[in-house]
């Protein structure tokens, strides 16, 4: 198992230094590389490298990253899924090279064989990529309206899960902290499925409460915020667990409790999303929905190799089922 000395040993930082870092502590001076060099280097120790085939083969595939590398480092989860795919492809000798929409967007010729995109794209955006006449894979969103093969985390499920757990344990009073995403060409919102399952499981349940809902961004600033202003407005009727939108949300909202002395889990029980490398180091440790971003990855390149050899066959849809994964957070 990855620890903290593991982190700073390879990052070349202090522990503390690790440490601070993995729990987004905003008083921390350090430089946004070191940040960066630090955050990367916890997520790659999450995986197990697999050997490099001998030989490589003549196949190339670019990874298109729907984020920026800041806005990466706010939301592991598509640095995580990047891992995943990367981890396959040099499994099998592929050659991988990672860029971002926006440079891809001004390339007029792409010298690859096959393109997987992670993220969330719309209708302009997956028309100029299209253009390429490349075989294409979807990480992270349903692209079947568009004739495309997709790979995702059933997140609706897993939702259901939350509020189940919860209530074995005797919490019916469940909030909700989920951030809002939009596509890159046409900003079109894009309706998260955890949110639309919260509210309809609770409506059946007869437990729902739309004050309950709290919506920002996915990050560690926008998770404290929503947690304050939840506080503020619910005072003593403020849920007993929440549902938190990613890991890093959750880091932020932790500290907000904190700062009002909201014991968690023994007030305020948090769950969160995705299981990438902080929720084991942050304080409490995170309990958090494992996305199994390695068989994602792998799914993808399997899926993108068949297109690569048969062009005509239908595009297929793949979900991988999540898990909870216990820790201090929550009971």
């Amino acid at each position: 198992m990855t620890t903290i000395k593991d982190i700073a040993e390879k990052a070349d930082v202090s522990i503390s230094t690790v440490s601070r870092i993995l729990n987004y502590d905003d008083t921390l001076a350090v430089t946004p590389e070191t940040r960066q060099r630090v955050l990367e280097v916890a997520e790659e120790l999450q995986y197990k490298k697999r050997p490099r085939k001998k030989h490589k083969t003549s196949t190339k595939v670019m990874i298109i990253q729907w984020h920026t590398m800041s806005e990466e480092l706010s939301d592991l989860y598509y640095l995580q899924l990047q891992y995943g795919v990367e981890n396959m492809a040099n499994r099998l000798g592929i050659e991988t090279e990672v860029i971002t929409l926006d440079k891809i967007m001004k390339e007029k010729n792409v010298a690859a064989e096959g393109l997987v995109l992670i993220g969330k794209f719309d209708y302009t955006e997956f028309k100029l990529l299209k253009q390429f006449e490349l075989p294409i894979v979807v990480v992270g969103q349903n692209a079947l309206e568009f004739d495309l093969d997709s790979v995702h985390s059933d997140y609706e499920t897993a939702t259901k899960n939350i509020i189940d757990h919860y209530r074995r344990h005797h919490i019916n009073d469940i909030g909700i902290l989920i951030g809002e995403e939009s596509t890159g060409q046409e900003r079109q919102l894009l309706p998260d499925p955890r949110l639309q399952t919260y509210a309809n499981y609770l409506r059946f349940l007869n437990l729902y409460h739309p004050e309950y809902i709290f919506k920002g961004a996915f990050t560690p600033e926008s998770g404290f915020k929503l947690m304050n202003q939840a506080i503020a407005q619910l005072g003593d009727n403020l849920p007993h667990g929440f549902i938190v939108g990613s890991d890093t949300m959750a880091v932020g909202a932790i500290r907000a409790l904190n700062q009002t002395n909201l014991a968690v889990p023994d007030r305020v029980n948090i769950i969160s999303f995705n299981d990438v490398a902080i929720a084991k180091f942050t304080t409490p440790a995170l309990s958090t929905i494992h996305s199994d971003t390695a068989s994602i990855g792998e799914e993808a390149i399997k899926l993108l190799t068949e297109r690569i050899h048969d062009p005509e066959r239908p595009a297929r849809l793949v979900a991988f089922a999540t898990k909870l994964i216990k820790r201090e957070s929550s009971v």
